[in-house]
């Protein structure tokens, strides 16, 4: 077994950015399928296309002025294994899309409609991204939460974690003698608190950055992705954020404690 991969959140993308503009190639009009869906981070309303003619684009303009950097894309919530599609993301300086275009990665089909994580080298800051989908699609493709950016790398928790841990949403009725008479399941959730004692202050900021940046929403974690890199998260923080100082304010205890609906449950 490799060692472990440090903890990552995947949370500071470009789409809705000051400044910038999603577009998609073409968007199913029979319903409320907003592009711009695709980044609010939740599960409960998704971008759909129109039809399943490739290759399909779904394109982010930074604006005038403006660049940014990507080193991951992730996705929940889609329909890309059982469509088909084959996926990758592309740069470019110009947004003349005319061949000047660079794949960030190379193109691969989705191996299944569970959460998807492609970790890159990133490029360097430009202003136009753009998904590019293909392939013989058996429907038309749609995608929940998608986003791309720069990932935030941690550190290896000090105190021991379990990745599986889960708490199920459940009503479970019991007879006057104690018996189970019924059990009525609604969905169940993850549940994970990371710690990180006596960290220092470069570790301190990218958390407290996340905080500020992505608040309460979801956000994708991975906890070990050389070993274990489908085990990809939707979660989402509690509402008190307290990482004491120590070491006469030298160092901080920081505890960031999640919790996000299991996927598929």
């Amino acid at each position: 077994m490799a060692d472990w991969a440090k903890i990552k959140f995947f949370w500071d993308t470009m789409l809705g950015s000051s400044g910038s503009t999603l577009t998609a190639t073409n968007t199913d009009t029979s319903g409320d399928y907003d592009v711009g869906y695709i980044h609010n981070m939740l599960e409960t309303n998704s971008w759909q296309a129109s039809s399943a003619t490739t290759p399909i684009y779904i394109t982010c303009d930074a604006g005038a002025g403006n660049t940014r950097d990507a080193d991951f894309l992730a996705i929940i919530g889609h329909n890309l294994s059982t469509a088909g599609a084959t996926i990758t993301l592309q740069y470019s300086a110009t947004g003349a899309w005319a061949g000047e275009e660079i794949d960030a990665f190379t193109a691969e089909a989705v191996a299944a409609d569970t959460v998807y994580l492609k970790e890159f080298t990133a490029p360097g800051a430009k202003r136009y991204w753009r998904l590019k989908i293909t392939g013989t699609l058996s429907g038309a493709p749609n995608l929940s939460i998608c986003i791309w950016g720069e990932k935030t790398e941690l550190d290896y928790a000090t105190a021991s974690f379990d990745p599986h841990a889960e708490f199920v949403r459940a009503k479970v009725n019991l007879s006057q003698g104690g018996f189970v008479t019924g059990i009525h399941s609604s969905y169940s959730e993850r549940e994970l608190t990371l710690s990180f004692s006596q960290a220092d202050q470069a570790l301190y900021a990218k958390v407290r950055s996340w905080w500020e940046g992505s608040g309460l929403n979801n956000f994708f974690l991975a906890w070990d992705t050389a070993n274990n890199p489908s085990e990809v998260w939707l979660m989402r923080p509690n509402t008190n954020f307290f990482n004491p100082l120590t070491n006469g304010g030298a160092l901080r205890n920081i505890s960031v404690s999640l919790r996000g609906r299991k996927e598929g449950a």
